[in-house]
């Protein structure tokens, strides 16, 4: 009687490979938006965990000096020039430094000197200009910008500016100026640039004003301290150590939160991502180009003047987002 052989089977077919292939497809399709939710959700907590820190950082500044760091040089001095050269043209982020875990860089910069953040310190085996040094809380893990850019170490957070009038290079590209309605009253300084603090509504100005903790008199739960930026997205990309920098004095609730005309490259770029008024993409029309934005979906984080941090929609109500800007409207924020 004869046997039959059965012939064994060498590997899979080409169907049953593209099969396989295709369910790893699905899988990965399926998986990927959830893995990169659950990484930006990591980068957001450790981005709120920087803000945190600088909240509590200027509390114990606002301690220890009986009032907020100064984000200029020209404290008091009602009526200077701000480009005037006086000592030491720093901002508010490098006062807080002590407060920080930076005491020692700070205690090494000439405060004499017309520009402080030019103290050459040693660092890491080499000597070089503070400003080229970078700290670990500046940037929001979500900011894709090289974390030292040219001669400045970049930022992801500036003061608030407030409810401010500030106005763009491009005449016609003032789109956020109409007090009361783009800008809350004592706001009248334009680009925030004066020590008076009846010409500021925000916290901070580059002519580093006399601001106290008593001086927020709509609350400090309600009114924002620090928020979010893109360096992308200004001309003013000397980060935090400079006074003129785009981490200091430089974001306004004026633009509608996560306005991102200024990011695009040109027009057409503009254009083709659908941002508002694709004209007024250059960076230096102001009015634009000094907003708070980020690169979380949907908004923006801020910590709030009593040291909270909190996440606002970029949906938020407009008139709700000028009242937060703002330290004394005397408007009640509902959020």
């Amino acid at each position: 009687m004869s046997r039959r052989r059965v012939k064994s089977r060498a590997g899979f077919t080409l169907v049953e490979l593209l099969v396989v292939i295709a369910i790893i497809g699905i899988l990965i399709a399926l998986l990927l938006p959830a893995v990169q939710m659950a990484r930006e959700a990591a980068r957001r907590i450790s981005c709120g965990n920087n803000l945190k820190q600088y909240g509590l950082a200027v509390h114990l500044y606002h301690d220890t000096h009986k009032q907020l760091p100064p984000a200029g040089t020209f404290q008091n001095r009602a009526g200077r020039d701000w480009n005037q050269n006086m000592a030491p043209r720093i901002g508010w982020q490098v006062r807080i430094m002590p407060f920080m875990e930076q005491n020692a860089l700070y205690e090494r910069l000439n405060m004499n000197a017309i520009n402080a953040h030019l103290t050459r310190v040693p660092w890491e085996g080499r000597t070089i200009e503070a400003r080229r040094i970078q700290v670990p809380y500046a940037m929001c893990p979500s900011d894709p910008r090289d974390r030292v850019r040219g001669a400045w170490a970049q930022a992801s957070y500036s003061g608030n500016l407030g409810s401010q009038l500030v106005t763009s290079n491009n005449g016609s590209c003032n789109t956020f100026t109409t007090l009361n309605l783009h800008r809350m009253p004592g706001s009248g300084a334009n680009h925030g640039n004066s020590s008076d603090v009846n010409a500021v509504n925000g916290i901070f100005s580059r002519h580093g004003m006399d601001i106290r903790l008593a001086s927020i008199t709509d609350g400090t739960s309600n009114t924002f301290l620090v928020g979010e930026v893109l360096m992308d997205c200004t001309d003013h990309t000397s980060g935090w150590w400079n006074f003129n920098g785009g981490g200091n004095a430089h974001a306004s609730t004026s633009a509608p939160l996560n306005t991102m005309t200024t990011c695009a490259r040109n027009q057409q770029e503009a254009i083709d991502r659908g941002y508002l008024n694709p004209q007024c993409w250059q960076k230096n029309n102001w009015n634009y180009s000094w907003g708070f934005r980020s690169k979380h979906p949907t908004g923006a984080q801020f910590a709030l003047c009593d040291g909270s941090v909190t996440f606002i929609n970029q949906t938020i109500d407009y008139a709700t987002y000028q009242y937060m800007g703002s330290r004394n409207d005397g408007k009640v924020v509902e959020q």
